[in-house]
């Protein structure tokens, strides 16, 4: 939900009830049985149970992408590949630097957005390199500070780190910070998003990424526009309609068990939150830390890159499936970040609202983590401690997880299981009232209920889907990109400068508006 004027709608919107079936609830008490390979280098394609699923199912599929993703890399410095899993090492017992670097990671090393679209219209055609290479829009951004420690008494920051936190709003709606304390702001939370090989290589074949250093994308614009105008034949889908070119149509590739290597994995895209962190949680043991590249200054005028170890607080993984092609949407937490147990903002989470008149209000977790989901983490986070009591991964949690696209939105009377599926939210990376309470409002802010979701040859399509699905659905598919918004808001979304984490909260309402120069009118 990018514009303005959906916040009105949202809040004209929340006395609306609608009938709706949760067809994936499973009671909080069911044992939970994990696959023997649960614990694998190897990325899982698709869902067994398929399109009934049952959460804990999702879960379950959700944990193995997380395992495969989060598996030491293949260090592209050495092998030119990305995306790569290191079989040679052990997932469960890896360990930080005595700087605080932790090993670089799957997902770490797939394509940067803005590797993707970058500013002067150059894509890679290959999905592999050596480094990351960074290009925006405005004149070269300098260097500024590198606090990792280092051999050398002084070193310069480095601008081709797989790590790279070019965004530091919640898409221009709020920004976050934790520790607030004393009427200051408190620490800044910043945030990347990247595309797997099989985006990457979809969007390279196709022509998608054909564009010039000005911003036009003649392939990719006409494509949006033709999926946009048939989102009842093209919404949803893995294969093409006879006569239809793939080129017409924005079509990302669906994973399926039935196909083994590369082709079979699907579309995957990541989102990934971060934050520096304090004396103490930095000697806890409880983060997962990585040098990262960060920004400060002013866009366009004296904007600088660093470097600095910072923790890992939240991580996102959407993934087209055959069996669920309006993706399976997932999403992580440290655990730290908020006390579910009593209800607490144990981190004095807070946020300053940007793109919206919405009051500042104390941060608090909307919608309880659904019952099914807990008992999967407990048994995920058992495993992984019988084999390490020290692993890093038993700090990190699932919050929740959306497949099947249901119609909604739900009653709002806690507490309520239903309502934790469909509004599906990340506590650092969608905080505000919107974000943990969307639904799909309409572009003009007026009209309810806005279908937000299309799946092709499903009863009832398309869908009035909320939280993460609901929103992609809004700002991915709805303006042509299937489900994705780095394809749906190209190039502008990714070439715009960077954001800094010292840039007043007005900042990133115009950052965000420059980041959405290519969606449709009506629709940024």
């Amino acid at each position: 939900m990018g514009w303005r004027s959906s916040h009105r709608a949202w809040l004209a919107g929340l006395a609306l009830q609608a009938a709706w079936i949760m067809p994936l609830a499973s009671p909080a008490s069911a044992q939970v049985q994990l696959p023997s390979d649960l614990i694998s280098p190897d990325v899982p394609h698709d869902v067994p149970a398929g399109q009934k699923a049952r959460v804990q199912d999702l879960a379950i599929f959700a944990w193995r992408e997380f395992i495969a993703l989060n598996w030491t890399a293949s260090d592209p410095a050495t092998t030119g590949l990305r995306g790569r899993a290191d079989t040679t090492k052990d997932f469960v017992t890896i360990k930080a630097d005595g700087a605080g670097d932790f090993p670089l990671l799957v997902w770490m090393t797939y394509r940067h957005k803005n590797e993707l679209f970058p500013a002067d219209g150059k894509t890679d055609p290959k999905f592999d390199s050596n480094v990351a290479t960074y290009k925006y829009k405005g004149p070269p951004i300098k260097p500024g500070t590198n606090t990792v420690p280092s051999t050398s008494a002084v070193a310069a920051p480095a601008f081709n780190l797989f790590t790279n936190l070019d965004e530091t709003s919640e898409i221009g709606l709020c920004n976050m910070y934790a520790h607030q304390t004393g009427g200051q702001a408190g620490i800044r939370i910043a945030y990347e998003a990247k595309v797997s090989r099989a985006v990457f290589d979809y969007a390279n074949t196709v022509g998608l990424t054909q564009c010039d250093s000005k911003g036009n994308c003649p392939t990719l614009t006409a494509a949006r526009k033709n999926t946009m105008a048939n989102l009842a034949q093209y919404g949803g889908i893995c294969s093409l309609p006879n006569g239809v070119s793939a080129s017409s149509v924005v079509m990302l590739p669906c994973g399926d068990n039935a196909i083994v290597g590369d082709a079979g994995e699907g579309a995957i895209e990541i989102k990934a939150a971060w934050r520096p962190l304090t004396t103490q949680e930095a000697a806890s043991g409880h983060f997962l830390t990585r040098k990262v590249i960060f920004y400060t200054g002013q866009q366009f005028v004296n904007e600088q890159y660093n470097n600095a170890i910072w923790g890992l607080v939240a991580l996102h993984i959407i993934h087209k499936t055959k069996s669920f092609p309006t993706f399976v949407f997932a999403t992580w937490e440290q655990v730290d970040n908020y006390d579910d147990q009593n209800n607490k903002n144990s981190e004095s989470l807070a946020f300053v609202n940007t793109g919206t008149k919405l009051p500042n209000i104390p941060v608090t977790r909307a919608h309880p983590i659904n019952p099914p989901i807990p008992p999967v983490n407990d048994a995920v986070h058992a495993l992984f401690k019988a084999r390490d009591p020290a692993t890093i991964w038993q700090y990190y949690k699932l919050i929740g997880v959306q497949g099947m696209p249901i119609n909604g939105p739900p009653t709002p009377t806690p507490p309520n299981p239903q309502a934790s599926y469909y509004y599906l939210a990340n506590i650092v990376v969608e905080t505000n009232q919107t974000l943990q309470n969307f639904f799909g409002a309409a572009p003009n802010g007026t009209v309810q209920p806005f279908k937000n979701v299309y799946l092709n040859g499903a009863p009832g399509s398309p869908f009035q889907m909320g939280g993460c699905q609901g929103c992609h659905g809004t700002q991915g598919q709805s303006i042509g990109g299937d489900m994705s918004r780095l394809i749906g808001a190209a190039p502008s979304n990714s070439t715009s400068p960077p954001e800094s984490i010292d840039a007043a909260a007005a900042a990133a309402l115009r950052s965000y508006s420059a980041r959405s120069a290519n969606l449709p009118r009506g629709r940024r």
